[in-house]
């Protein structure tokens, strides 16, 4: 049971950390727009084209959603990977 929570808290980090990675990824590519007054894009997860709108700064954000799904799946897979070697080499070696 203890191997089986440590599998299931493995994976929920993984996805906790992928999403964060995903916001992060979002406000980067905003902010560059933004600073450099021109369409931002990382191809298959986000486009981002800075403007106004009556005077304001305005964000027209396309965003892919199957991009953040596989950000979000390849962060879980490297924590699993991370949790599994992690887990070799505190295996005491045979005699």
């Amino acid at each position: 049971m203890t191997k089986l929570l440590k599998v299931v808290g493995a994976v929920a980090d993984g996805a906790a950390a992928g999403v964060a990675l995903v916001f992060i990824l979002c406000i980067a590519i905003g902010l560059i727009a933004i600073l450099t007054g021109s369409p931002a894009s990382l191809p298959g997860f986000l486009a981002v084209v800075a403007g106004s709108e009556n005077g304001a700064l305005a964000l027209e954000a396309r965003p892919t959603f199957a991009g953040f799904a596989v950000v979000v799946v390849l962060t879980m897979l490297a924590r699993m990977i991370q949790f599994a070697r992690r887990r070799d080499a505190e295996a005491p070696a045979p005699r």
